[in-house]
């Protein structure tokens, strides 16, 4: 055939691209359409009666997967005429082969493990069709123009039936054929093996096996790699398992190999991703967004992915600067109350409030509360020298002249600690303390974690039940030592109800929430995050029920402070359902605080977690369980202020599965 020439009056042949044993191949115009096309001239010659099983075993082959965005696609075949068979029509591919650009030396360690990645998704696509193909090899690798890798030339490739599970014929490019294809039974596992060697030669500019043919086969049922050293570190795990000498040693499916390799890429993109955060501190959001769009870009990564990772350094950044801010308090708050110390030592009142209004004061960033501070300073300033000084006789003695009802109380009252460790997370929260809200969420079985086991909804549980009704629900199950005791204390007020003994009853409520206020204290010390959040929360129905809302309140806040520790603590554990139960349970308590801020950023952070949660479970083929969450952040998502990305795919996706797009 000749350039210019015309074939079928179909296709005008522009350029002779390459010719191998069976065809040859060129770059023509589809006249009708102007579209430009791969044209593969079969010769007569080369497809004899014995070999058009292979003829048709590619043509199959290619209509089975066809339109995958890593296979390249075949239109349509053509009869032949004179002296050529048939000429198929494929996809015209704007670029090189893998071959030329590692000669060329244009490809980047990103490019590579990019084009790794794109290989293994197009041999899952031919391998889930039973096609083997057989010929894997950095020339059968053609790039776009973007560097987008596909598998070309499936003329021997080889299709499995029911009962066949192994090829046995010898066939292919023997430099980059898996050790068992010299010895037949072989299977998919051959293709991964190829691909192995390909991104290894196309990493290192070095062939893993050196010598001549025979010399490259021994070496490679012996496992003898070289120049590993050369390999950047993080791929030699990699190589090893994917160029092992035995099968049942390697990947075993281009899904485990695609995985390996999607990992590795998340890992450079995180390393450089992270550097970029922490170097963009003084610089504006929309300049650090666009270099991590240009980092994700390189990395290739779709944007859902690159997000959760974003996401996660940031929760580690935002931790890292709040410990090293709580300790420089720390530091500066110590020094305040050594002094205060040391002047109420001196006996000098006033300098020792001087220095716990310092102190109090760095609990403020609002101007107003600093105000309010500075005014009790003074008040106190100028009570305190007059006051008289009572002696333990003279407490005593106004004791003594109490009632016997007034002195029980009093022993009551001295049970419940009048303030609960803070800690320095809560310093942070306080500054939305009087922010009211009222949202509505409507999630299913969302339980407080190792409190409330019941199968209702949780925002009638939570939100519209009554604290005595919760506190009933939470004392059934006794799952720690510390509940017996708790229960015993629920049992006594449940009794002075039954007998109508309204004081007694609320005395026994503020013991409970005493009780609870005692245990978080001790669960601080052993780092239990858990404990903490569950008897705080538990304190704050305790205090409800005894009709004190404001301390009520102030544990609802404390509880909210370490429901968000945990649920940061399970994104990072990538334990994302778990992380969003945490982040509704901080939300529910911020909500009773009235912290609408708080509010708001833990049911957006929970939008994200259920959405993590729901796209694992789409990819496992859950659908169900997907769609269960997807509507599940739709519901959370109507009415926050400023829904994240995760709400309004999560519609996209709901509106979908409804109008049976996605399976």
């Amino acid at each position: 055939m000749k350039i210019n020439e015309k074939i079928l009056g179909k296709y005008r042949l522009l350029e002779f691209l390459s010719s191998g044993s069976f065809s040859s191949v060129f770059r023509a115009r589809e006249e009708m359409t102007n579209r430009t096309v791969a044209l593969k001239a079969l010769s007569k010659d080369a497809y004899p009666a014995d070999r058009m099983r292979y003829l048709l075993t590619e043509l199959q082959a290619m209509s089975n997967i066809s339109g995958h965005p890593n296979i390249v696609s075949i239109h349509t075949v053509e009869p032949g005429k004179d002296d050529y068979l048939a000429w198929i029509v494929m996809e015209f591919i704007e670029g090189k082969n893998l071959h030329t650009l590692v000669q060329q030396g244009d490809l980047t360690l990103n490019d590579v493990l990019n084009i790794g990645i794109d290989i293994c998704n197009g041999l899952k696509a031919a391998h889930a069709q039973n096609i083997l193909h057989r010929d894997i090899k950095p020339q059968n690798i053609l790039l776009t123009s973007k560097k987008v890798a596909k598998i070309a030339d499936f003329s021997i490739a080889r299709i499995f039936g029911e009962s066949t599970e192994f090829a046995v014929t010898m066939t292919g490019t023997r430099r980059y054929m898996a050790p068992e294809q010299n010895y037949g039974a072989y299977d998919y596992r051959a293709d991964l093996y190829a691909t192995g060697l390909v991104l290894y030669e196309a990493i290192t500019k070095q062939f893993p096996f050196s010598g001549e043919a025979d010399e490259i086969d021994r070496k490679k049922a012996a496992g003898e790699i070289e120049n590993l050293d050369k390999c950047p570190e993080i791929f030699r795990k990699f190589f090893i398992k994917a160029l092992h000498r035995e099968v049942d040693k390697r990947y075993q499916t281009a899904a485990e190999m695609y995985d390996e390799l999607d990992r590795i890429r998340c890992w450079q993109y995180e390393q450089q991703a992270e550097a970029l955060i922490a170097e963009s501190s003084d610089s504006p959001a929309t300049e650090l967004a666009s270099a991590l769009e240009r980092c994700r870009k390189t990395f290739g990564l779709q944007s859902d992915v690159a997000e959760r990772i974003n996401q996660t350094l940031f929760f580690e950044l935002r931790n890292k600067v709040e410990k090293e801010n709580r300790e420089r308090l720390k530091i500066r708050l110590r020094q305040h109350y050594t002094d205060a110390i040391e002047h109420a030592r001196n006996q000098d009142i006033d300098k020792t409030l001087q220095e716990l209004n310092k102190a109090h004061k760095f609990y403020f960033q609002d101007e107003e509360l600093v105000e309010q501070a500075d005014i009790v300073f003074r008040e106190m300033s100028a009570i305190v020298p007059i006051a008289n000084k009572l002696s333990l006789d003279d407490i005593i003695d106004m004791i003594e002249a109490l009632s016997e009802e007034e002195r029980s109380q009093i022993i009551d009252e001295l049970t419940i600690s009048r303030e609960p460790f803070v800690s320095d997370e809560i310093i942070h929260s306080d500054e939305q303390y009087d922010q009211g809200v009222h949202q509505e969420e409507t999630i299913k079985s969302q339980q407080p974690l190792n409190q409330i086991q019941s199968t209702g909804d949780y925002r009638v549980l939570i939100e519209e039940a009554s604290p005595e009704f919760l506190l009933d629900k939470v004392h059934e199950d006794i799952q720690y030592p510390h509940e017996e005791e708790a229960a015993y204390i629920y049992q006594q007020a449940q009794i002075y109800t039954q007998q109508d003994k309204k004081h007694q009853c609320q005395r026994q409520y503020k013991r409970l929430g005493a009780f609870y206020n005692r245990h978080a204290k001790n669960f601080l010390k052993m780092n239990e995050v858990e404990l903490i959040a569950n008897c705080y929360t538990r304190a704050r129905f305790s205090y409800a029920a005894a009709n004190t809302p404001r301390t009520a309140r102030k544990y609802a806040r404390y509880g909210g402070v370490y429901y968000v520790h945990l649920a940061r603590q399970l994104e990072m554990q990538r334990a994302w359902t778990e992380a969003g139960k945490s982040y509704i349970l901080a939300a529910d308590n911020y909500r009773y605080a009235q912290m609408n801020l708080d509010v708001e950023k833990c049911e957006a952070s929970a939008t994200v977690c259920y959405f993590n949660t729901a796209e694992s479970a789409h990819l496992m083929g859950d659908l169900q369980t997907a769609y269960d969450y997807y509507l599940r952040i739709v519901s959370i998502g109507r009415k926050l202020q400023s829904p994240p990305r995760a709400v309004i795919e999560a519609q996209k996706m709901v509106d979908a599965i409804q109008k049976g797009n996605i399976g």
